[in-house]
């Protein structure tokens, strides 16, 4: 299992905004931003609100990209891992309370409302590979990479180290 490590969440907490990219099963992609979301070393979690592209995607693709940058610093992280829907009731109860304890002030009010008047569902990110978006950290292979992602699992899966 890959850890998100303490930098990686720092930057979260701290942009408080990630992007998560998808794509559908004929490959063509799509890129949405989040605000309502929890990070934890194991996990990020995040209100899917509108089920629109995104959420479309995620029933034909479960693979998914998050990226988070600090323009300042010209920095940043791309996690690539898998998505579920949760549906444990313990599961959605911890997610979503975490989730409405870091809405950013700014828009707290507003995203509350919209959970509240819809069929609002949680996802949960894990993530398999992490890497660097720094520009002077040019890298193939990610800083960090799921242990059970083995060689023999991507040539089963007809990919190449470089699609994680």
């Amino acid at each position: 299992m890959v850890t998100i490590p303490p930098d990686v969440q720092r930057m979260m907490r701290k942009e408080q905004v990630i992007v998560v990219g998808t794509a559908n099963q004929k490959g063509i992609p799509n890129v949405s931003p989040r605000s309502s979301f929890h990070v934890d070393y194991k996990a990020i979690y995040w209100y899917e609100i509108f089920k629109h592209k995104s959420y479309q995607n995620y029933m034909t693709n479960n693979w998914v990209s998050v990226a988070i940058f600090d323009y300042s610093q010209l920095s940043g992280y791309q996690l690539k891992g898998n998505i579920e829907i949760v549906t444990d009731k313990d599961t959605y109860y911890f997610a979503n309370t975490r989730i409405s304890k870091n809405l950013p002030p700014s828009h707290r009010e507003k995203i509350q409302k919209l959970v509240n008047e819809n069929d609002v569902k949680i996802i949960k990110f894990t993530p398999v590979a992490i890497y660097s978006l720094n520009p002077f950290d040019f890298e193939k292979v990610p800083g960090l990479l799921d242990v059970d992602t083995t060689v023999d699992a991507v040539l089963e899966s007809n990919s190449s180290m470089y699609d994680y």
